[in-house]
């Protein structure tokens, strides 16, 4: 099974919204990462609080950058997020204080942002976090932005062949300004960081032929059909990890 899943990274509302359209038109769950809006200074961050939560599934993507204060953290985005059910950090700063953190607040799972070369199985910590899910990200478009011989199609994801197995979950990872700008290289990503809460709607998507990320997307989209889509806990709840 396959879970598409987007750090939504501090992006506005109108790019998160018209990527999740793009999903929605294939009527399929996405897992939505949520960070902490109230900490970008601009006020253009994505608000997803009270909202898509009854078509895709709410996860946090907190912040653990530069701080100690793990508690805070944790209170301030679950305040904003309380039914949440899993987690992957920004940058993937995590640890033992962070994983206890979630785990003690009732989240079901953390994402590794790590890609590993084989497929990993999804694991318990340990005997303290019973019923703790610990799953990896196979696949991230920021990562292939680094790769100039990546084609951007299904041909060069990994695992392909366990996408159709219902034993199995593939966790692959987007952003939404780099799909709803079809990004390619870091260099295009580059051009854009200074200007990430601006929303250039004549350079999206929707104004020429995707090449690059959002053609990914719109390809594993067209490859499966939907019932080979979960979001993280579903597949958690249909392994019967919890």
């Amino acid at each position: 099974m396959l879970a598409i899943t987007l750090d939504v990274d501090w992006a506005p509302d109108k790019i998160v919204d018209e990527v999740i359209l793009v999903l929605d038109s294939y009527h399929v769950p996405a897992t939505l990462f949520c960070t902490n809006f109230l900490k970008d200074l601009s006020g253009n961050s994505s608000s997803l609080a009270g909202r898509l939560h009854e078509r895709h599934e709410i996860a946090l993507h907190p912040n653990f950058q530069n701080t100690g204060a793990y508690d805070e953290v944790w209170d301030a985005i679950l305040e904003l997020y309380p039914y949440a059910k899993g987690w992957r950090s920004h940058n993937g700063v995590t640890g033992w204080p962070m994983t206890c953190g979630g785990a003690q607040r009732g989240l079901r799972y953390e994402v590794y942002p790590s890609v590993f070369h084989n497929y990993v199985v999804p694991c318990q910590v340990n005997r303290v976090l019973r019923r703790h899910y610990v799953f990896t990200t196979a696949f991230w478009d920021s990562h292939m932005l680094h790769e100039p011989g990546f084609s951007w199609s299904t041909s060069d994801l990994p695992h392909r062949k366990l996408f159709e197995d219902d034993s199995k979950l593939v966790v692959l990872g987007f952003h939404p300004n780099i799909l709803y700008y079809d990004m390619r290289s870091h260099t295009e990503y580059d051009a854009r960081k200074s200007s990430y809460h601006e929303v250039d709607v004549t350079a999206s998507f929707r104004h020429h032929r995707p090449d690059g990320a959002m053609k990914l997307l719109y390809e594993i989209l067209e490859m499966l059909p939907s019932q080979h889509f979960t979001t993280i806990s579903s597949y958690g709840t249909y392994a019967g990890f919890w």
